[in-house]
């Protein structure tokens, strides 16, 4: 008995049903307590444990923040198409593609809040000379 036949047993009342578990990286349903084939990583390149995640070279990243700039949505034709350009799997693609999206909202949220930051300094800095300005004009 396996530990997902277990944990079926123990807390769900012995059902005949597998749990199963969301993997949201590829939008995918895995069951659990399945064949034991399954050699997908949770980076869903399949690589098997104990084996590195290869790299992108230097020209696979350029070409891809190349296409990033032309458009960063993806379509699937455009995903095949780079995928045998650059030789990676579309897979590689897309999950590149999600990544550099994140990176990319993560700095565009950095220079929304310098720049609001900014804002409100000279704001402040307005805010502060108009009090002291009042406090002269109720003095006199």
């Amino acid at each position: 008995m396996g530990p997902h036949q277990f944990f079926n047993d123990k807390f769900l009342g012995g059902g005949p049903f597998m749990l199963k578990r969301s993997m949201s990286f590829s939008g995918m349903e895995n069951k659990c307590g399945g064949d034991g084939d399954d050699d997908l990583s949770d980076d869903g390149f399949g690589f098997q444990f104990g084996e590195k995640k290869k790299r992108l070279n230097i020209e696979q990243v350029k070409v891809l923040e190349k296409s990033f700039e032309l458009g960063n949505k993806l379509e699937p034709e455009r995903k095949v198409q780079l995928a045998k350009a650059l030789n990676l799997q579309p897979r590689q693609i897309a999950i590149w593609f999600q990544n550099r999206r994140a990176r990319w909202k993560t700095k565009q949220l950095e220079r929304e809040y310098e720049s609001l930051k900014r804002q409100f300094e000279a704001l402040k800095v307005d805010n502060d000379a108009l009090r002291l300005h009042n406090q002269k004009l109720q003095a006199e």
